[in-house]
């Protein structure tokens, strides 16, 4: 890890605590980040999906290991790029990375850092770069449609953005640095769907959430229903829920 990384984690993790539990757990195990291209490895995790949350569907359990995946994979960069101006690096050569004990991946541990005050070009092309493969080999191992996990990567960068822009007391900002981010995804070529937020009021109190365009189909495991911000939930229902969270 070198320096400026180190700082970067340093910095990030006052600001926004729970980065802290991604980029170092006392006692996990850690493996190099490509494996998760391999889709036996894949297979393995869908496989323990299933035992744990009781669905023999593999589409199920491949969209809810990758609906907590994306959400580290990207939230990571996006944190550290948001409060320092470098990026933890999500090359995934260079990377390591470990699950937690639920059989998600727990986080991810660059190597370096990744500069974007000259803009997140850079960090969009390393982003595709490491997440194009995972998502092609969890597409073989689950059958999961590629277009369906790159609208979970959206939603994943939208909420992750706006996670780190509350945290540096500007939630707005956190919305702008992922249309930012998937515009310039689009550039290198990435086909997935822009960011979308909603503002809701409850009384004198405003939020700013991700309007998902992904589900993570939690409902079709046995005893579990749709989650508040589920997008198939119907509109005034889902606005009810998220304004009982802005209270």
């Amino acid at each position: 890890m070198d320096e400026q990384l180190r700082r970067a984690y340093e910095l990030t993790v006052r600001c926004v605590p729970m980065i802290a539990d991604q980029i170092a757990q006392p006692g996990a195990v850690t493996f190099p980040a490509d494996r998760m291209t391999d889709p036996g490895w894949l297979a393995d995790r869908v496989a323990d999906t299933a035992r744990r949350w009781g669905s023999n569907d593999p589409r199920v359990n491949g969209t809810l290991w990758w609906y907590s995946a994306s959400s580290t994979l990207t939230g990571i960069p996006i944190a550290t790029a948001l409060v320092t101006g470098f990026a933890a690096r999500p090359r995934l050569r260079d990377a390591t990375v470990f699950l937690r004990e639920d059989g998600y991946l727990g986080g991810l541990i660059a190597s370096s850092a990744l500069p974007v005050a000259g803009g997140l070009s850079a960090l969009a092309a390393e982003m595709a770069a490491a997440l194009t493969p995972i998502v092609d080999a969890l597409a073989v191992a689950s059958g999961v449609r590629p277009a369906a996990m790159w609208a979970i990567a959206t939603d994943s960068i939208a909420n992750r953005a706006l996670d780190a822009g509350a945290a540096c007391g500007d939630r707005a900002r956190g919305s702008d640095f992922a249309r930012e981010l998937v515009d310039a995804l689009h550039r290198v070529g990435v086909v997935l769907p822009d960011p979308r937020f909603v503002d809701v009021q409850a009384g004198a109190v405003s939020r700013r959430f991700t309007h998902r365009a992904s589900c993570c189909l939690i409902y079709e495991t046995p005893g579990s229903g749709k989650c508040v911000s589920c997008p198939r939930r119907p509109a005034e229902d889902r606005l009810r829920g998220l304004a009982a969270l802005v209270m």
